[in-house]
């Protein structure tokens, strides 16, 4: 993995801080890759491939296309992946489409250790709850559904993501997300479920039915089983799961 990385397609301040001579970023991804155990992880979780590439060597590339910010998988891939692995830009887009992986559980482990790293601070930690809407304008994107946007005040057509986030000194945490799909001009998938009992097939059924504040509720159980606590909660109230 000793090889510079291709400034082309990055932000500036991280191809700025690529091109520092002292740090080689898939070195230190590598070593933060070790330190969380990630490959025991995956196996764990029921991350796994019959053939091609090593499901850790798909992972890694991805988390790192994420943590890199490149403008998408195809230009990551023409651009730097082949500094981190021998694997196309194919194998990152089937990783990506498994309706079986349950990328909520891998989430949540990372950040469980994420959390258990920091230590037992004394600072006061919160729950944050938060949903944003990504502007869609296309008409054969699944997920695209009518939402109304406070920040233009008007309704505009989009993906609506909840995410819940612990909030501390050490920093903020990511714990889990879920799209949520509004029953005005929702927009059908372009096809249907390979599967319907796999996992992608189950959140997309949660993403038509439930409300907002019920998915919050799951969201908040699941991160209190996992060991996560917190001592309040930051929400705007239409958020917030009643008892």
């Amino acid at each position: 993995m000793n090889h510079d990385t291709k400034q082309s397609a990055l932000p500036s301040l991280t191809a700025d801080f690529l091109r520092s001579s002292s740090c080689l970023i898939d070195n230190l991804f590598a070593d933060l890759w070790k330190q969380m155990g990630m490959n025991a992880l995956l196996t764990r979780i029921g991350f796994q491939k019959r053939s091609g590439t090593p499901v850790n060597e798909v992972m890694f590339s991805i988390m790192l296309w994420v943590f890199l910010k490149a403008n998408s998988v195809s230009m990551f891939a023409r651009e730097s992946l082949c500094t981190f692995s021998g694997s196309g830009k194919d194998a990152l887009y089937n990783a990506l489409n498994r309706e079986d992986w349950n990328w909520r559980s891998l989430n949540l482990e990372i950040a469980r250790k994420a959390v258990m790293r920091m230590g037992k601070s004394t600072a006061a930690k919160a729950f944050v709850l938060d949903d944003s809407i990504n502007i869609r304008h296309g008409k054969k994107m699944p997920g695209v559904s009518s939402h109304f946007d406070h920040t233009s005040g008007k309704h505009v057509m989009g993906q609506q993501v909840l995410t819940l986030g612990l909030s501390c000194g050490e920093g903020f945490v990511p714990l889990d997300s879920e799209l949520f799909i509004s029953a005005t001009k929702a927009q059908p998938l372009n096809q249907p479920f390979l599967d319907g009992r796999s996992t992608a097939a189950k959140r997309y059924s949660i993403a038509l039915k439930q409300t907002k504040p019920q998915m919050a509720k799951a969201m908040l159980s699941r991160a209190l089983r996992a060991g996560i606590e917190a001592t309040y909660l930051l929400a705007d109230r239409g958020l917030v799961p009643s008892r």
